[in-house]
């Protein structure tokens, strides 16, 4: 027995919402993937030029190689984590008001061992699709800031420098703070996390 258009109006209508979820779920899993990739990429990128002497007098300033009488064509180190740009996310980037705490957008948990990366988390006053930039040193001098972040205001007592000679370890971790585009639709206020942290020893 051949259904009426009526039933079929209505089987569709049954059937719509549940197929435009799993097409929204899918697309926005996709989405969320390419983001991390990214991230990881802007990641690894941004802890290969905090490495190098050039870009140890500031992370938002343009290096020091821009100076000399053949100026490099280098930009500021926060810079590489604006691969993300053309897919809407913004970039976010706070220097320190204590050189040895994180930007007020972060709260830094050291690591039992001095020598390693320590944990941070971002705080409750986050935006989300906004990439957050946290750049430190891991200094083993011994009288040295450990952790060592990028204090203007500090540079009378600790140097002008944001990282130290000695071969020490540079850390970039960069915090992802992404509302999936079906939770925006659907009106949930939920958020997820990405984060991508970078290690380096630096070359100087």
């Amino acid at each position: 027995m051949v259904g009426s258009p009526g039933q079929a109006l209505v089987e569709f209508a049954l059937i719509a919402p549940v197929l435009l979820l799993i097409i929204g779920a899918t697309v926005d899993l996709g989405r969320g993937l390419l983001l991390y990739t990214l991230l990881e990429g802007a990641s690894r990128d941004t802890a290969r030029q905090a490495a190098l002497v050039d870009y140890s007098g500031s992370n938002n300033l343009p290096p020091a190689c821009t100076a000399l009488a053949t100026p490099c064509s280098l930009t500021a180190l926060v810079k590489s984590a604006h691969l993300l740009d053309p897919l809407g996310v913004q970039v976010t980037y706070l220097d320190s008001t204590a050189i040895g705490s994180a930007p007020s957008y972060g709260t830094y948990t050291p690591n039992a061992d001095p020598t390693q990366p320590g944990t941070i988390a971002l705080t409750g006053a986050t935006v989300n699709n906004t990439v957050y930039v946290f750049i430190y040193e891991i200094d083993s001098t011994a009288g040295n800031p450990n952790p060592r972040w990028s204090c203007p205001t500090c540079a009378a007592a600790n140097g002008a420098y944001v990282r130290t000679p000695g071969h020490q370890r540079v850390v970039v971790d960069l915090k992802l703070s992404w509302q999936p585009v079906l939770a925006h639709l659907l009106g949930l206020p939920a958020a997820i996390t990405f984060d991508s942290q970078s290690v380096e020893r630096m070359e100087f």
